[in-house]
């Protein structure tokens, strides 16, 4: 007697005219300047500038990437102050640079903070 097994379904082949379906593609638009990091990162830029040093140098007296900074600088991610900081010649400057944002403070030779009663 003759065994019969039920052949499986294969898929059928596509035809040359059909397409396969396709990844759909993210738009993802670019990223938004924030406010408050463009200002943080012009104190970054600020420091940079006292010490006369290009963005090249400055990236790496960071130890970071010199793309990566800029993209700080100009407000396209978040300025890493603590980076900045943590460099010892560049502490004074950039306190003054930060200074220079806040509402009701002077800077002179020393800081000044007026507190309002």
């Amino acid at each position: 007697m003759k065994a019969s097994f039920a052949q499986p379904q294969l898929p059928t082949p596509l035809l040359v005219t059909e397409t396969s379906a396709r990844m759909a593609k993210a738009h993802l638009r670019k990223s938004e300047i924030d406010p408050l990091h463009a200002r943080l990162g012009g104190c970054m830029r600020a420091v940079q500038h006292v010490f006369g040093m290009t963005l090249q140098e400055f990236a790496a007296a960071l130890g970071k990437n010199e793309s990566q900074i800029r993209r700080q600088m100009d407000g396209h991610e978040r300025p890493q102050i603590e980076a900045v900081f943590a460099v010892e010649r560049f502490q004074g400057p950039l306190v003054i640079a930060l200074a220079r944002l806040a509402v009701g403070v002077d800077v002179d030779t020393v800081i000044h903070v007026r507190r309002s009663a």
